[in-house]
């Protein structure tokens, strides 16, 4: 039988020591985002005797499983059981997919859901014909502004959240069509959920700030990006600046998946994604 419990702040070692031994570069896979999405997509813990997993609904209400461990320790008898009133396995990395016969499993995969994963020293050069656009927005920034990046702590919540409150009113949409409520968890948990990130400021006003997380030893996750829209180009700033702080340790960046957002997707695919790493359904014929 399943034994399913609510997704904790108290889950943050085991789940984080787990994610580490899977080593995957999939944005899904971080305690933050199981911590923060958990209402959102419904996440619970699922435990069973070959292992444990996360239960979850999409968008499309959906019912789906996270492996939490490597799919060779289940037999097709325990895949049954644990998708047993859910509809998929998600997200499975391409390298899992040999663990899954096409004779008694059906793959497919939605596009949107494929994060995308950048070389870090590309988005802190900024060179060659990709980036014109970008660095022509970024040399008319460092122009006219002169920013001061400093690491987010907790000293920094009442600034964060300015510059989070600022963007939500800039937004087209209400705070329940936004990740407003989950970056603001995210600002109020920082620590907690040891969480990485800078706060910018021009003329000494919040102005700006990129919060993520180490996902793998060669890939650092970029969860949240808000800036105001006073500033041309600090979007540009933000992403450069930050990639040339992590390049030193991390290879890749990893700016998670569009999520069918054509504006996310323009924005995304312009900064020149090294490739979409796609995030597959897995369920039993």
């Amino acid at each position: 039988m399943d034994h399913t419990e609510t997704v904790g702040l108290k889950h943050r070692p085991r789940l984080t020591e787990r994610f580490r031994q899977m080593n995957l570069q999939i944005s899904d896979y971080t305690f933050a985002n199981v911590y923060l999405f958990r209402q959102t997509s419904n996440y619970e813990f699922v435990t069973r005797d070959c292992g444990l997993f996360v239960s979850g609904r999409n968008k499309q209400k959906h019912r789906y499983v996270m492996p939490l461990n490597n799919p060779d320790g289940c037999d097709l008898k325990t895949f049954r059981e644990i998708l047993k009133g859910r509809d998929f396995f998600f997200p499975i990395p391409g390298v899992w997919l040999p663990y899954f016969p096409e004779d008694q499993f059906v793959v497919s995969f939605d596009e949107s859901e494929s994060d995308y994963i950048y070389l870090t020293e590309n988005m802190a050069g900024f060179k060659g014909k990709r980036y014109l656009r970008h660095r022509n927005h970024l040399n008319q920034f460092l122009s006219s502004y002169k920013a001061d990046g400093q690491r987010i702590s907790d000293g920094h919540f009442d600034d964060t959240v300015s510059i989070l409150e600022g963007w939500q009113s800039g937004s087209r949409t209400s705070r329940d069509k936004t990740d407003f409520e989950h970056c603001y968890e995210a600002l109020e948990k920082f620590c907690g959920l040891a969480l990485w990130g800078i706060i910018y400021y021009i003329a000494d006003k919040p102005a700006g700030f990129i919060i993520g997380e180490e996902l793998t030893p060669d890939t650092f996750c970029l969860h949240f990006a808000k800036a105001s829209k006073n500033y041309h180009g600090l979007y540009e700033y933000m992403f450069n600046d930050t990639a040339k702080r992590l390049q030193s340790k991390y290879r890749y960046l990893n700016l998670e998946e569009d999520m069918g957002n054509k504006n996310l997707r323009r924005t995304k695919s312009s900064y020149g994604p090294e490739f979409l790493l796609k995030k597959y359904r897995v369920g039993i014929k």
